[in-house]
């Protein structure tokens, strides 16, 4: 299973980028059809709905409706032993810490890759692979 990383589910609702919009819809619409192959937290949608609001200046409206498309993703909340654990990962990487909460979550969650423009493309993450999608040469290899 994948997880999806916030700046996905923005890039996939927003039309700043032509090209990672269509990668970040590509991904999440397979990960849909492959009987939820993808996941994501509460953290994540919050994380979206406010980049949505005050970045995009989106509509509630024209939000929620993205946020119905990417409810099947759901898959956990952030638990106080995933937000504890963050600490712990936070340390051991160097990442920022809701970053390390994603990782978290999805150690949590079974998962074997982070989809996510944030972390290092590539690196292992507690066993996940950590993959951007829109890197240069996984757009070609595509």
């Amino acid at each position: 299973m994948r997880f999806f990383d916030t700046n996905i589910l923005v890039y996939a609702a927003t039309g700043q980028d032509k090209d990672k919009r269509d990668m970040a819809r590509e991904l999440i619409c397979h990960a849909l059809e492959l009987n939820h192959d993808g996941a994501i937290t509460v953290q994540v949608m919050t994380e979206f709905i406010n980049v949505m609001q005050s970045r995009f200046k989106v509509s509630a409206k024209e939000i929620d409706g993205w946020v119905s498309q990417f409810y099947p993703l759901l898959a956990t909340e952030v638990t106080m032993d995933v937000v504890r654990d963050a600490m712990y990962v936070k340390e051991e990487y160097g990442i920022q810490y809701y970053d390390a909460l994603i990782v978290s979550a999805a150690e949590k969650l079974g998962c074997k890759e982070i989809v996510s423009e944030d972390l290092n493309d590539g690196q292992l993450y507690r066993g996940m692979r950590a993959v951007n999608p829109f890197k240069t040469s996984r757009r070609r290899g595509r």
